[in-house]
């Protein structure tokens, strides 16, 4: 079986007010009354999951992105809202593959080739999104949401729902944002389920130990840790560094620490993978999925709910407003 993750981010809607030529948040349990050049009149979305009803609806043909050689569709019976005492959401299917390689197809087991794949076909892959909005709560009003996408192995579907997403919200006038969701809870979880194997610590000068300069010098004294077991002061300082650069975009280790920067290496889909405090820009969360939902006969739906409780679990512990 294949191995399967997900990806979570966070998302927001961005008003542009041409006067003023400022992004203004959009409150995403609130009413979207809005226009497009190919419509006569405005158009009304009671709230941001109805818009993206008309996403998954206006996307249910096959649609070819030849600048990525991939093929991308939603599968309107796989459309389902989901309406509960604290959030709404929204599932779907998306169905998606690439194209572009010839290759010749090869039964695994009697090793006889089954037919040729040609440069236009594409191996068309299903995966589960789940579109998840926190309700409005006295005067606290919801402008983020959280989006949880399955990857397959190596594929997935991040990247061109998105770009779609952005194309189809621009019709209206308006900006789709993602963002990764907070490392800070993201590090929590590894850190509870002990799934980290490696830290790294990097400073920015060569060790004056004779013993540490045997091989040619990058410049930098690294130390490494195998499946550490760490001490709670020394997590939480690593938490708050982590969290820190995550919200502002700079990484500050206090110079009495001894080292510079430092990375993290973790297991996700039985493959290591490796995060680095001054690179979190580039960071994607991805976290495992159960094997044993996929053995169960109606996994679809044990999976859209083990995801809508992913991201309620990330909504216990961002600020989304």
């Amino acid at each position: 079986m294949a191995n399967h993750g997900m990806l979570v981010c966070s998302f927001r809607i961005k008003q542009r007010h041409e006067q003023t030529k400022d992004d203004l948040l959009c409150q995403l349990n609130e009413t979207f009354e809005v226009d497009r050049d190919d419509v006569e009149g405005s158009i009304t979305f009671v709230d941001i999951i109805e818009f993206l009803q008309s996403f998954c609806y206006s996307n249910n043909i096959v649609t070819d992105d030849k600048k990525k050689q991939k093929l991308f569709c939603i599968l309107c019976d796989s459309i389902k809202t989901h309406d509960e005492s604290t959030y709404r959401a929204i599932s779907f299917i998306i169905r998606s593959g690439n194209y572009g390689i010839e290759a010749q197809m090869v039964d695994r087991i009697t090793g006889e080739e089954t037919h040729k794949r040609n440069e236009n076909e594409a191996a068309m892959m299903d995966f589960r999104c789940v579109v998840y909005v926190p309700k409005d709560v006295e005067d606290r009003k919801i402008r983020k949401g959280i989006m949880i996408f399955e990857s397959v192995s190596v594929y997935g579907v991040k990247t061109i729902t998105t770009d779609y997403l952005r194309k189809f919200f621009s019709l209206y006038g308006l900006i789709f944002e993602t963002r990764s969701v907070s490392v800070k809870i993201f590090m929590d979880k590894l850190i509870e389920k002990g799934s980290i194997q490696k830290i790294v610590l990097i400073k920015n000068k060569a060790s004056p130990n004779e013993a540490d300069n045997m091989l040619i010098s990058s410049g930098k004294e690294v130390k490494s840790y195998l499946q550490p077991c760490l001490k709670p002061k020394f997590v939480q300082k690593m938490l708050n560094w982590f969290d820190e650069a995550d919200k502002t975009g700079i990484c500050e280790i206090p110079s009495s620490e001894n080292f510079d920067d430092l990375s993290i290496t973790f297991q996700i889909n039985k493959h290591p993978r490796t995060i680095r405090l001054k690179n979190l820009d580039k960071m994607s969360i991805i976290e495992d999925i159960p094997e044993d939902i996929y053995k169960q006969s109606d996994f679809h739906e044990k999976l859209i709910s083990y995801m809508l409780d992913t991201a309620d679990d990330y909504k216990s512990k961002m600020i989304l407003t």
